[in-house]
């Protein structure tokens, strides 16, 4: 909640995060109301009406002397610190234009006039301390030398595995195989309840089908985290399928859990808590600290220091999409499929990004080493076929 000088919360902003932002991850409404609090910081340092009553008002000649000011100073700052000010720009403007339109349906013309406006501030003031050009992003797919000593290190029965009992070690194993198996966000990890993969048998197939369903959790009332987990979208739910030796190994970790706590989902901590979202992080960490120097260089090489949650969401993004277009698919069929695997909303670029990455021909060898690797390993575990 943003408040005044006062201590007071701001109106308008308070609406938009409660009533319009409410599908969105905490973390996300509290990246775009921190771009809210410098408009309204922005309008406050133009004196005259304060940025909830000119948007009451509808005063689009206040609102657009506000929105020129915010601009001007986002362009300056992002100039002067090297980094690009348009995401800021992109939660201020949608916050003016989603407010005039929920605080009054006659307002929707003034609201299409008031784009026009936005549109012409772009134009006419895009070029006033712009933005450093910014290079594409990197492509964090672990390479195989990594994955392959990831596997020793994770491997429970490895002399190389840094966890001290029996139970973490399982309990990391399979927190490592499903980020690199179904490249799962943290927060969803955090999430999942004991029982979080589904089974039936597939008679056209004449086998057994696992899933996991991601969605938001039953239990968040349960949840004593503070950090509570949860989707980051709604467009996040979605359904996956599993292999039969990640269930078999699921359904280990969920036994060993059940001798030590009572909480409802399937990752706690040694003190019977579930395990917090910086937990999940340390434990890569420590993974990290156990790699050889070869593969710390490697990593260097890559303009990375250290394996990341995200890293292995990104390694599975860049092998599944290698497959779709093995198996057929063109380019656009396979990254849409992408986007729904991964949860990606509708204009997120992330495919199309994974999309140029395919053509690297040493990157696309590196991830199907790395699954061969992760297959291999799972298949020498006692009871895991």
């Amino acid at each position: 909640m943003l408040i005044d000088s006062h201590g007071l919360p701001r109106y308008c902003a308070t609406i938009w995060s409660e009533a319009i932002l409410a599908g969105l991850a905490s973390n996300t409404r509290i990246r775009h109301l921190y771009a809210v609090d410098r408009l309204y910081r922005a309008a406050e340092v133009l004196g005259g009406e304060s940025l909830d009553r000119v948007l009451m008002a509808a005063d689009f000649d206040a609102i657009e002397a506000i929105l020129l000011a915010f601009h001007t100073k986002v362009r300056n700052e992002a100039s002067a610190k090297g980094v690009s000010g348009d995401l800021a720009w992109t939660s201020a403007s949608r916050f003016v234009t989603d407010m005039l339109t929920y605080l009054g349906p006659s307002a929707e013309a003034r609201v299409k006039d008031l784009n026009t406006r936005l549109r012409r501030i772009r134009r006419l003031y895009g070029q006033l301390s712009p933005s450093p050009s910014r290079p594409p992003l990197p492509i964090r797919a672990l390479p195989s030398l990594v994955v392959r000593e990831l596997c020793e290190i994770f491997d429970p029965k490895h002399v190389r595995n840094p966890f001290r009992s029996e139970r973490e070690r399982w309990r990391n194993y399979l927190i490592f195989i499903l980020l690199l198996h179904t490249g799962l966000r943290r927060s969803e990890l955090a999430m999942l309840p004991v029982d979080a993969i589904s089974s039936s048998f597939d008679v056209k197939a004449n086998k057994e089908r696992h899933w996991i369903n991601v969605g938001r959790s039953p239990y968040a009332n349960e949840d004593p985290r503070r950090d509570k987990p949860s989707l980051k979208t709604r467009h996040s739910a979605r359904q996956l399928p599993v292999s039969e030796e990640l269930a078999v190994i699921s359904d280990l970790v969920g036994t060993y859990k059940k001798r030590r706590s009572s909480h409802p989902f399937l990752f706690g901590s040694q003190k019977g808590k579930p395990l917090n979202l910086r937990s999940f992080q340390r434990i890569m960490e420590i993974a990290t600290g156990s790699l050889s120097v070869s593969a710390v260089k490697t990593l260097q090489d890559r303009g990375t220091h250290s394996v990341t949650l995200h890293s292995l969401r990104h390694t599975c993004a860049v092998y599944r999409l290698s497959k779709y277009v093995d198996h057929g698919d063109n380019l656009d069929t396979a990254c849409e499929k992408l986007r729904a695997f991964f949860g990606w909303s509708p204009s997120s670029p992330m495919p199309r990004h994974y999309g140029r990455a395919y053509f690297e021909a040493a990157a696309a060898e590196d991830w199907n080493e790395s699954y061969d690797c992760l297959v291999n390993s799972l298949r020498r575990f006692d009871g895991v076929n």
